[in-house]
């Protein structure tokens, strides 16, 4: 409809054109297509042509002239601009629909990658923060290797000087470092022991509560 010339732009006036103006444009526009106006020895497709324009002034002119064929004409034409304007408002439509869902994948994919950085920080921070306590871990190991080391060396110069003083004496600092080191470790056995079965340390003190 937006291509199609209707018979009102044939005699060039408005839709709402008054009978006496229909009647004056008709005249004009015949005059000026009317095939006598050709000069001599146009050639052939030139007054075809002239033809068909002025049959197409002529057919306006006499729907237009007439009260109700012009009623039934202008009831057709509105009802083809009413559809084709209906159509370019859903046109108009499906395209904000399409800009919309452009508009809102843009979004999606902005939101997926401002996630996935977060996602990447806090896994490259997470990795610090292991670096971080396995580099602690390693120096407190390492002051207690030294804490260790300086103990050993400290025992070591106690129990030469020890021997260097009474070889009799050595023999009894050693009989009862010894008897510790052995205590120590029955306490350790008796702790985890009791770790993993409770109930057996209740018995135990039961069993000592009898005897007595």
């Amino acid at each position: 409809m937006a291509t199609t010339r209707s018979l009102y732009d044939i005699l060039g006036v408005p839709q709402e054109a008054t009978p006496d103006a229909v009647r004056k444009a008709y005249k004009r526009k015949a005059l000026q297509t009317h095939p006598d106006k050709l000069p001599q020895g146009a050639p052939e497709y030139q007054k075809r042509l002239a033809e068909a324009h002025f049959r197409d002034v002529c057919t306006a002119f006499d729907i237009l002239s007439d009260p109700a064929k012009r009623r039934v004409y202008d009831n057709g034409l509105n009802y083809l601009r009413s559809r084709a304007q209906h159509e370019e408002v859903q046109n108009k439509l499906a395209r904000e629909r399409q800009e919309w869902a452009r508009q809102a994948e843009i979004r999606q994919k902005e939101r997926m990658k401002a996630r996935t950085e977060e996602m990447r920080a806090t896994a490259q921070k997470h990795q610090e923060n292991l670096h971080q306590a396995e580099l602690r871990y390693r120096e407190k190991m390492r002051m207690l290797e030294q804490q260790l080391q300086q103990s050993k060396e400290k025992m070591q110069k106690s129990g030469d000087a020890i021997r260097r003083a009474s070889p009799a004496v050595d023999v009894t600092v050693n009989s009862r470092l010894s008897d510790a080191d052995t205590y120590a470790l029955a306490e350790d056995i008796l702790k985890e022991m009791r770790k993993v079965n409770p109930e057996w340390e209740t018995r135990r003190q039961a069993a000592m509560k009898v005897c007595q």
